[in-house]
């Protein structure tokens, strides 16, 4: 009812309401489903071993039954300073509080840096761990490939109206850094210094919430992970029409590059053809981070077709950054509760 030009306040309620509760709904449902993404098929096949001799030995070597089923976790830290990200700032001190973290971690780690006292730190971090769980690499990163990259970056990011967005497309050293995440990934498997199936990326400061736990956990295979593929979070929908230079000039994201996992064999095709694409887009003289470069090589319209396809975990919830990480230490903490409880029982009630 209106009285004069005046609208009923409860029809203004009534109305808010029913659009909230419409739009919750439909929020509601598209939460439930995985998204269509997952159905895609990898391009990945048996014939794809025989193209090429590094191929077939890594098919062979990590399809050895006498491999364990662990994951593997390859992670590092190069000391590049201090540098602005997300309203904050992020030291060198910031991350060595984060790498306490692996102290707990029951994994085979690998972890490589340029810097001996972080390679002290994980000596004593991982020193109540069997000595063949951790492998320590102190290594110059002007011999990394990724590395190598930094003037050619560097040229890019000082084009004339180059998008600025502090660290990606501002400092070429950090650029470096995520695009060594793949390099080295691609060197543990290829150099064949894992002994597990499964391979795991893992940055230092996923999980930065879990620095003042004191249980030790597991890094496993997320359930229902396809083997065909490469599991990442899941952060904001694919949008097919966008081009490279869309998705750099925007700052955009598709998947969160803190941590990926998969089978050795599909993880070495991976790491390849994101590096041949870093190339290309250096080529078209574009280039962000890891995550733009991951939005882009997914493209239709980009040049090079990745072989492997990317799995999404994600609560669809856009802030998914390290989802995959914690629904796998979720599924073990699960795990270990439902140990104690049963051997609760056992103790008292047998």
């Amino acid at each position: 009812m209106t009285k004069g030009n005046l609208v009923d306040p409860a029809n203004i309620v009534l109305f808010i309401s029913a659009v909230a509760t419409v739009y919750y709904l439909i929020y509601g449902i598209w939460r439930c489903y995985p998204t269509s993404w997952n159905e895609r098929k990898s391009n990945v096949s048996y014939g794809e071993w025989n193209k090429n001799k590094v191929f077939s030995e890594i098919h062979d070597f990590y399809g050895n039954s006498s491999l364990t089923p662990e994951v593997t976790i390859v992670t590092a830290y190069f000391n590049i300073g201090s540098f602005p990200k997300g309203g904050g700032k992020y030291t060198p001190g910031l991350y060595v509080q984060w790498m306490r973290v692996f102290g707990r971690l029951d994994n085979p780690l690998i972890m490589f840096t340029d810097s001996e006292d972080v390679l002290e730190i994980f000596k004593r971090l991982r020193a109540k761990f069997p000595a063949e769980r951790t492998k320590l690499f102190l290594i110059a990163r002007e011999k990394l490939w990724s590395f190598s990259l930094a003037s050619t970056i560097k040229s890019i990011y000082s084009q004339p109206n180059y998008p600025q967005f502090e660290p990606n497309t501002v400092n070429e050293n950090y650029s470096c850094v995520m695009h060594s995440k793949f390099e080295l990934v691609n060197k543990v498997i290829r150099e064949k210094l894992m002994n597990t199936r499964y391979v795991s990326w893992l940055d230092i400061g996923l999980f930065r919430a879990e620095v003042y736990e004191t249980q030790t956990f597991r890094i496993e295979l997320p359930k229902d992970l396809d083997h065909t593929k490469i599991g990442y979070s899941g952060m904001f929908e694919f949008d097919t029409s966008l081009t490279p230079h869309d998705i750099v000039s925007n700052n955009l994201v598709w998947v969160g590059g803190a941590m990926f996992i998969g089978t050795a064999d599909i993880m070495y095709i991976f790491t390849e053809d994101y590096m041949r694409s870093v190339t290309k887009m250096i080529e078209m003289k574009i280039m962000s981070t890891d995550q733009q470069i991951l939005y882009s090589m997914y493209l239709p319209s980009f040049p090079i077709k990745p072989r492997t396809e990317i799995q999404l975990f994600t609560s669809n919830s856009g802030s998914d950054w390290f989802y995959i990480g914690y629904i796998i230490k979720d599924m073990h903490d699960k795990k270990k509760r439902e140990s104690h409880d049963l051997s609760f029982y056992n103790v008292h009630y047998i």
